[in-house]
């Protein structure tokens, strides 16, 4: 069979067996890190013993269902739909499709889709941001039980709402995507979308700051936040280890690097940063803090400025990428750094403030909250309809 990739998973060398009544299935699984490791399986169908193997891959044991195989007309393809359930219960996990030349390998597909759809899939496997669905499907399950009173918060209540929210999430983030693929030429797909969900608590007033949350995509600290110490904010954000930064991106911002450029911080500084500008983790977020800390340079040449911006552009891999229709951002906060905030800023060891108030840590570094808000003003305008820039004050 041909390898199979889906999310962060890489399915090679599949093979079937029969022994007996049984079929005995083995293949070689490759997850994020590029471990490789073999699985094994057997039941008394094709699809039994592939749902078996592809177990060391899901959060828990699983087994089959149901499943059903249908050759398609008009073509030599072969559907294979599959149920799964956990093996402590009789609770339907997951459910999903695969097409294929051939059925085992239409299975191996059908499983996947099945084990993602449930949640079942472990981290490694995953696609890289499905946790974002994931929290956000854990989090309805949990009010619905909360508001409505159906089901418990058993395990078993929790997994049934949540997988069907996975489900519907996963439609939903498609049908976005379809309809951005389909604006009309001329109009930014960003008008087809409503952000509001984000920028509104349950009360139906306009967050000023969004630290409750594991979600990268929300998480905001604002800059009404003056009393706060820096230390408690940085605790609250969603960030991911340095082994995962690319070494492009390592190339340019690490301070320690020949190829650095001009305002590059180490990973803990440049966090205290986007806590001092209230800077959420979306590119037009990090575009804003990258450029501000460049800006507080005393002298930044026009080749290094142009070669960085086209770096931020083209060559960073997703989800580092700063699209140009986004770059403003970048432009913008490297006017602001040098409007305000002290020069070669970016040389300071921010991460020795984290003790100090956000209002003092501002005040020590020369930081004026009126000149920032003047600048996202004019991001507001050059960049309209993002979350990004609906939320700044």
């Amino acid at each position: 069979m041909q390898s199979i990739s889906f999310g962060s998973a890489k399915i090679e060398d599949l093979r079937i067996e029969q022994a007996g009544e049984e079929f005995c299935c083995s293949m070689k699984i490759t997850g994020r890190e590029g471990a490789r490791s073999s699985a094994f399986g057997k039941g008394p169908t094709v699809e039994a013993g592939i749902v078996e193997a592809m177990s060391m891959i899901c959060k828990q044991p699983i087994r089959l269902r149901a499943s059903a195989s249908r050759q398609l007309e008009t073509s030599e393809l072969i559907q294979v739909s599959v149920e799964l359930q956990g093996r402590k219960n009789e609770l339907k996990l997951g459910v999903g499709s695969g097409v294929a030349q051939d059925s085992p390998t239409a299975s191996v597909i059908a499983v996947l889709r099945a084990a993602n759809q449930g949640g079942l899939l472990k981290k490694e496997f995953c696609a890289p941001h499905q946790k974002v669905l994931r929290g956000m499907a854990r989090e309805f399950a949990e009010e619905s039980i909360s508001i409505t009173g159906f089901g418990d918060n058993s395990s078993q209540s929790l997994q049934e709402i949540e997988s069907l929210a996975l489900s519907y999430f996963n439609r939903v983030a498609s049908a976005a995507v379809l309809t951005a693929e389909n604006a009309p030429e001329g109009q930014s797909p960003l008008q087809f979308f409503d952000h509001s969900s984000w920028l509104y608590d349950s009360s139906g007033h306009r967050r000023k700051h969004n630290t409750e949350t594991d979600l990268w995509l929300a998480w905001y600290p604002g800059l009404d936040d003056d009393d706060r110490i820096i230390g408690e904010v940085l605790e609250t954000m969603p960030a991911s280890p340095a082994s995962a930064i690319p070494w492009i991106v390592r190339l340019f911002e690490n301070p320690e690097s020949f190829f650095r450029f001009r305002g590059a911080q180490d990973l803990e500084d440049h966090d205290v940063l986007h806590v001092l500008l209230g800077r959420g983790l979306q590119d037009q977020d990090e575009a804003f803090v990258l450029g501000f800390a460049m800006g507080t340079a005393k002298q930044v040449s026009w080749l290094q400025f142009r070669i960085f911006k086209y770096a931020l552009a083209h060559w960073y891999p997703e989800p580092y990428r700063v699209p140009p229709f986004l770059q403003p951002a970048f432009d913008l906060g490297v006017a602001c750094g040098k409007a305000t905030g002290r020069k070669n800023l970016y040389k300071q060891p921010l991460k020795q403030m984290k003790h100090f108030s956000i209002r003092d840590a501002r005040e020590a570094l020369e930081i004026d909250v009126q000149v920032v808000k003047k600048y996202f003003r004019i991001e507001q305008e050059r960049i309209p309809f993002t979350m990004a820039s609906m939320r700044l004050p």
